[in-house]
């Protein structure tokens, strides 16, 4: 049997199917404010593929990748995801497997690593 792990060492990950995983891990017990962490939130539509919500308690807008490592970030989650499952690899392999800069994946390596 073929892990995920191993399906990620193989190949870039498909970023819908990256979204879709990191927001079954993110909202497992189900959406909630990172303000105030009431769950009373509402959804407010789209953002690019990410989904935005207000909080109904305290008014705060957030989306699924606020106060995370993938906030306002430029490179796909797809690709992060890809280099967290190939850490062992030298940023030169990433670098030329996902067409980003060596500074891109070195800086993407050390936030993971002190995340």
């Amino acid at each position: 049997m073929v892990s995920d792990s191993m399906l990620y060492s193989c190949s870039l990950p498909d970023e819908e199917y990256s979204i879709s995983l990191f927001r079954k891990i993110r909202w497992a017990d189900g959406v909630f404010c990172p303000k105030c962490h009431s769950f009373h939130v509402e959804k407010r539509g789209p953002q690019g593929r990410i989904h935005r919500y207000q909080c109904k308690n305290c008014g705060n807008n957030f989306n699924d990748f606020t106060n995370t490592i993938f906030h306002r970030s430029q490179v796909p989650i797809g690709i992060i995801f890809y280099i967290l499952f190939n850490m062992n690899k030298t940023t030169t392999a990433l670098a030329k497997e996902t067409g980003h800069t060596r500074l891109t994946i070195s800086r993407i390596k050390n936030m993971l690593k002190e995340k």
